[in-house]
């Protein structure tokens, strides 16, 4: 499966995730400079089968915004001399460290709902080799995966054990070869969603204390988050913060705390997190991140998006602090849906005082769900109104995508507006895109 995964960068540090296996469980792990090849740093870890053999190391001391690369080895022991070491396909990587400031225009990649489970009825492969075309021609910094990196739940309901989802994971990174290869080319950052758990997941449907989530979580942290950032909540939250230069990062957790019944997207420790982050940065450019959409109002919700009565009181109270503190420079990002688009949102009072924020959605990496109209998933623009607050939703129509397999690159240049492309990574169910082409662009 994959060896290497790239994660948390900063212009001094850089996280990278090794796997290595039951007969070969150590790991050599060098840092090259690669324009000379020399070799800067090396280290060996000992992994646990525990752990399913997975480990993370932080490199200290880099040095900003500059190329590096990595190379992994295997042994049977921490004694073995080079020659004793194996390698394996793709455990070679290379990143650049991130910049102190903002002096040049930056691009991201965003993506979400990697299918991977139904054998001949996807095509993630083509996908996979997509996205590191467009990471390659837009000279992308890192990625950003916004959720259901695995279907634990497809096509069966997932079993309560370590095998079968770790098994999950082995299947969307593993037999894919095009994903182990990205996975090696940029920093990449991770949120769950539900479908890393079991579809539609909260924790009024069993809690943390249950078996299959323990599990699902356990799985987690394994192959994702343990290459994020530091987790600023529990041990049983995952939600994080990062930057890139000036520009700020704040990556929700949606899941591991929902309780629908206390009209509860996310627990209080975290809300109040998000709202003195948004303070701290009030002028900077921010990304918020959030498994399920944000500003999109979605047709029959139920209990799993923000716009769901469940969690109206909780999204209006963050709508409120952005309105009255004037936090300008808000952009969420989201996935879930099947669908991409960049959407708007008004907020005013009374008063006077108005705000407009943005969504960029961008779902799925590889699906064959309908393609459906706007009209079918979404609502039409409407004014809410409650103690005061009002604010409306737009998506933009020339933006909007239904179920097209497709990944968003996002450009950040300092001063000017965000620029968006959403290429499809496949024309149809089918036949595989035989170009990289931005289908749609535009700016916010």
């Amino acid at each position: 499966m994959s060896r290497l995964i790239l994660g948390h960068t900063t212009d001094t540090t850089a996280k990278i995730w090794i796997r290595a296996s039951q007969r070969w469980p150590v790991a050599f792990v060098q840092l090259i400079n690669p324009t000379n090849d020399k070799k800067l740093d090396e280290i060996s870890i000992q992994t646990q089968e525990p752990e399913f053999f997975t480990a993370v190391h932080d490199f200290n001391g880099l040095t900003a915004d500059t190329d590096y690369k990595i190379k992994v080895a295997f042994a049977k022991s921490l004694k073995d001399p080079p020659e004793a070491r194996i390698r394996e396909a793709y455990t070679e990587g290379r990143f650049k460290t991130f910049p102190k400031t903002n002096k040049q225009p930056f691009t991201f990649l965003l993506g979400s709902c990697n299918l991977h489970s139904l054998g001949v009825l996807e095509k993630p492969d083509e996908s996979w080799v997509t996205i590191s075309r467009v990471a390659a021609k837009t000279q992308a910094r890192f990625m950003i995966h916004a959720g259901d990196q695995i279907y634990a739940d497809i096509p069966l309901k997932p079993e309560a054990s370590l095998e079968h989802y770790r098994d999950k994971y082995l299947d969307a990174w593993d037999d894919c070869v095009p994903a182990k290869r990205v996975l090696t080319e940029l920093p990449h950052y991770m949120i769950l969603d539900d479908h890393e758990i079991i579809n539609d997941f909260e924790n009024d449907r069993g809690g943390l204390g249950s078996t299959l989530p323990r599990i699902a979580l356990k799985t987690y942290w394994e192959f994702q988050h343990s290459h994020n950032p530091l987790t600023l909540g529990a041990p049983d939250q995952y939600y994080y913060s990062f930057n890139y230069g000036d520009v700020q990062f704040f990556v929700l957790d949606t899941r591991t705390s929902r309780i629908s019944s206390l009209n509860q997207m996310i627990d209080d420790k975290q809300l109040k997190s998000l709202l003195a982050w948004m303070i701290q940065y009030k002028n900077n450019t921010k990304f918020i991140v959030t498994s399920v959409p944000f500003v999109g109002v979605v047709k029959n919700p139920g209990q799993d998006k923000w716009c769901s009565p469940a969690y109206t009181a909780q999204r209006e109270k963050i709508l409120g602090h952005i309105l009255k503190n004037g936090i300008s420079n808000v952009v969420f990002l989201t996935g879930d849906m099947h669908t991409s688009y960049c959407a708007d949102m008004e907020i005013s009072d009374s008063n006077g005082n108005k705000v407009v924020i943005q969504e960029l959605m961008s779902s799925p990496i590889n699906q064959f769900t309908p393609d459906l109209p706007l009209e079918f998933h979404y609502e039409p623009p409407k004014t809410e109104s409650s103690g005061g607050l009002q604010y409306k939703s737009t998506i933009r129509k020339n933006s909007y995508y239904g179920a097209h397999s497709n990944v968003m690159s996002i450009t950040v240049t300092s001063g000017q507006p965000i620029e968006f492309g959403i290429y499809r990574t496949t024309n149809d169910l089918f036949k595989p895109a035989t170009s990289i082409r931005p289908a749609i662009k535009g700016k916010l």
